[in-house]
């Protein structure tokens, strides 16, 4: 995973286990996969974290603090 000029690229393999015996048909293939994101100028791309669990993977991405929503009290 990486981060440039505000693009979030995504690269990997899927990998499959191995079948026993003649394989007749296959659902999915096992294959190099890039997928880039625009991220939007609120996301603060220094905090963005990634996990995998599962195959799956979750991206975290915070907001800067400059944009989010804040209170004000009124006195």
């Amino acid at each position: 995973m990486s981060i440039e000029n505000n693009e979030l690229t995504l690269i990997g393999r899927r990998s499959l286990p191995a079948v026993e015996g003649t394989l007749i048909h296959h659902e999915s293939r096992r294959e190099n996969y890039r997928r880039t994101f625009e991220l939007d100028p609120s996301i603060n791309s220094d905090k963005i974290s990634a996990k995998v669990d599962h195959g799956v993977v979750t991206l975290t991405l915070p907001k800067a603090e400059h944009v989010r929503p804040r209170k004000i009290s009124v006195s």
